[in-house]
């Protein structure tokens, strides 16, 4: 359906992607991820037509995509219902009244865009943006702006729409959960020419590159340069063995590997657990070396994903720990009850 073969793509003299091949097939749904600047949005352009890729070829349907822009991009001087209508080619009445009604904008169709708030202004976008009934939809951050009770309906709705249009899509997002529910399959960019490729489930449960390891949150990037001998350092008792001498190394320590108890050894029951749910410190043979009485720490904080971040020395660490007993700055003991996982080169592309 969208088809690229060694697709490179640049901003001045600066190289976004490089060598890019994928295609997108029927339906399919594709998450573009990578920290900002790195060309996700300069890519989607790209994709669309509205720009130049600096070499390499795209073999594109014959048909127009539905694009969203940042910006929303909304015609001002119509009315909600307007703005469907007028990306609406069939102008069917029916299939509008269902967009209203599927993103909630009923009862506001007769307001013009500059009196809706940002969060309506992104519903109607996404709804305008499904208006042509489009074989494949190129979406720059479409939960951008929505206030977080609206963003989890809106995010349920919107892949239930793309199912019933049988549209393939490309979806910018910086948010893991996000991810999971928009692309089956994830293209990921680092920003200096690199990128990588594969299911997003992947991706998240086991990131191959420190880029991904920032993105899904679930776990601490951790860098250091080997030695001669190629052993990499990380402090915190934690090496690897890279194989090659003097260079810089990124490693993943999952969140699971870093257990919390309280100064002294108690272990730290989550908010509302009773005894026999006590977090129970893992066993000195599970240490791999490290001291079994573990290392001096803060707790920092807790997060939306149910672990905490900790302080220990100069570094974060995310524990897959619950600390809901916990507040900020209270002194913790840390145990790191596994090893560190060596991570591909942020540059390096299949």
């Amino acid at each position: 359906m969208l088809e690229l073969q060694d697709v490179t793509v640049t901003a001045g003299s600066r190289t976004l992607v490089a060598g890019l091949d994928f295609t997108l097939h029927e339906a399919q749904r594709l998450v573009l991820v990578g920290p900002n600047g790195s060309g996700k949005s300069t890519l989607l352009r790209v994709l669309a037509g509205l720009s130049q890729p600096a070499g390499g070829s795209i073999l594109r349907p014959a048909s127009a995509p539905g694009m969203l822009f940042q910006e929303g991009a909304l015609w001002p001087h119509m009315t909600v219902e307007g703005n469907l209508a007028f990306a609406d080619p069939e102008d069917d009445a029916a299939w509008r009244r269902h967009l209203l009604q599927a993103f909630d904008l009923a009862s506001l169709a007769t307001r013009r865009p500059d009196a809706l708030s940002g969060g309506e202004q992104v519903r109607l976008a996404l709804a305008r943006t499904l208006a042509s009934r489009p074989r494949w939809v190129l979406l720059d951050e479409p939960l951008a702006h929505l206030d977080p009770a609206i963003r989890a309906d809106v995010r349920e709705r919107l892949p239930r729409e793309l199912d019933a249009l049988g549209a393939a899509a490309v979806t910018v997002t910086h948010h893991a959960d996000d991810a999971l529910l928009f692309g089956g399959d994830m293209l990921c960019l680092s920003g200096d020419g690199g990128w990588w490729s594969g299911t997003t489930r992947l991706a998240l449960e086991s990131p191959p590159n420190a880029v991904l390891a920032a993105f899904c949150e679930r776990g601490t990037v951790l860098q250091a340069r080997a030695d001669g001998s190629g052993r990499a350092a990380f402090g915190l008792g934690l090496s690897l063995d890279c194989g090659v001498a003097h260079a810089s190394v990124s490693a993943y320590l999952d969140a699971a590997s870093v257990t919390v108890v309280r100064d002294g050894g108690t272990p730290i029951e989550p908010a509302g657990a009773g005894p026999d749910q006590a977090l129970t410190p893992s066993p000195p043979e599970a240490t791999s070396g490290r001291d079994d009485d573990g290392l001096d720490g803060l707790f920092i904080a807790t997060d939306q994903r149910g672990g905490c971040w900790l302080r220990v020395g100069d570094r974060l660490l995310r524990s897959a720990d619950s600390q809901g007993a916990l507040h900020p700055g209270d002194a913790v003991r840390v145990r790191i009850v596994g090893d560190p996982r060596p991570l591909e080169t942020n540059g390096s592309a299949p």
